[in-house]
């Protein structure tokens, strides 16, 4: 039996790129390829001999995910409320944040905590919050309080209170907490948001060597942002699945990883915001694509506004088109076998790997910030990148082109260095 595609002869790379030549009148295949800001050259086309040798199995097996919800407790009972509608109209996990103690009985009243994904945000005050908690164990329930995130933020760091805090979490819960959502959000690329996230991990199972206590680890959840970079932020987020694989297995531990993602906010603009929508989709879309277990898609009118009742349903609404119009909880790990993602994921993971390796020469991810070595690193890549906006290389619609005459980014007041590793915010470095 003969197929239609017999009919026709295989064309190798080699003649794909003269032709192209051809056509294009002199310009090469070499021409067309870029350095992207990982260093990575991106190649006009991409071919079977490209595929690396993990691409034979997918980065991730499972196809669904949380929709979260972003909720601010200040008051248990108004928390409650916005949490029970979101939940009635499509949201499937929710984000408490906590800005002290607050009643959980109250809070949780009439919420159906086996059948969701549920995050709670802390401010200090962990066993205050653990020994309410203590009813919580055995659901699908994050506690995040992550110390390292916070002394890299620009915090204070006690080691003693740190690991203490850790231990007590830990023996609780048995899950490790990773927020790596800074490393985006401070303008780093790709590579280097890897490695500082692997490099945050080692640290918390170093922790828990010293103790003996690698063993009881049940699941890491791990926290990162996404941004508008589609195809790059598919191919991050499973290389991050694979990275994180690997480290856990250097240390015979088969716990799993939940990958909680969140659309970043670096390039929220407060003008000309419904353009946010349109990056906040891209955004989730690949953090979704690229195996994330919950997704938080922030509002897009956060950087002018507080949250509202139309922003948030927007938020959440975006997900359930996701869900309910593109299908995509329908495939695990829709991007295994594209040649151009294969290749890009297997590219970030080697580079990430290396970078990791040079973070714990230096003495693992707490020296290498405490020396410097991070802060700089990250800082000339956002200086790098801003800079690509300025000049026009880099397209921020509503405050580098295409500018609302009606709602015009104006002048933003010069901000004091702080500390640590902070946000980017490109409306505000843009319009300084």
């Amino acid at each position: 039996m003969t197929t239609l595609f017999d009919e026709f002869a295989a064309s190798s790379p080699e003649a794909w790129k003269e032709r192209l030549s051809k056509d294009l009148k002199g310009i090469t295949f070499e021409d067309l390829s870029v350095e992207d800001r990982n260093g990575l050259i991106i190649r006009p086309f991409y071919t079977a001999a490209d595929l690396p040798a993990q691409a034979a199995a997918p980065a991730f097996t499972h196809h669904d995910w949380g929709i979260c919800a972003h909720i601010p407790v200040s008051d248990a009972k108004a928390a409650n409320a916005q949490a029970l509608n979101e939940l009635n109209n499509g949201a499937s996990a929710l984000c408490f944040e906590l800005d002290g103690s607050t009643d959980l009985d109250t809070l949780l009243q009439g919420i159906e905590l086996p059948y969701i994904h549920t995050r709670f945000s802390l401010s200090g005050k962990l066993p205050a919050f653990l020994q309410q908690a203590q009813r919580l164990q055995g659901l699908d329930i994050t506690i995040c309080d992550d110390a390292i995130a916070r002394y890299t933020g620009g915090g204070n760091w006690d080691p003693a209170a740190a690991q203490t805090d850790f231990y007590t979490l830990f023996d609780t819960t048995k899950k490790i907490s990773i927020d790596a959502r800074r490393y985006q959000d401070a303008g780093a690329n790709s590579v280097w948001q890897l490695a500082c996230s692997i490099a945050q991990l080692n640290e918390y199972l170093h922790w828990l060597q010293l103790e003996g206590k690698t063993s009881e680890l049940q699941q890491v959840d791990l926290s990162v942002s996404t941004g508008t970079d589609f195809f790059e932020e598919i191919a991050k987020l499973r290389a991050l699945h694979r990275l994180a694989g690997n480290l856990l297995a250097s240390y015979g531990i088969q716990a799993s990883l939940h990958l909680h993602a969140e659309t970043s906010d670096t390039y929220r603009s407060a003008f000309d915001s419904y353009s946010n929508l349109l990056r906040d989709t891209i955004a989730g879309m690949a953090a979704v694509l690229g195996g994330c277990h919950s997704l938080l898609i922030h509002p897009f009118d956060q950087a002018k506004t507080e949250a509202n009742p139309f922003s948030s349903r927007m938020s959440r609404n975006q997900q359930l088109i996701f869900k309910e119009e593109c299908y995509l909880h329908q495939v695990a790990d829709a991007a295994a076998g594209s040649f151009y993602l294969e290749q890009l994921t297997e590219q970030l993971s080697e580079k990430a790997w290396q970078v990791f390796k040079d973070i714990e020469t230096a003495g693992g991810l707490i020296a290498a910030f405490e020396l410097g070595m991070i802060t700089t690193a990250i800082a000339a890549q956002a200086a790098s990148w801003i800079e690509d906006y300025r000049s026009g290389k880099r397209v921020l619609i509503g405050v580098n082109k295409y500018i609302n005459a009606k709602d015009e980014p104006k002048p933003a007041a010069p901000q004091k260095a702080k500390a640590g590793l902070q946000r980017v915010s490109l409306t505000e470095a843009l319009t300084v």
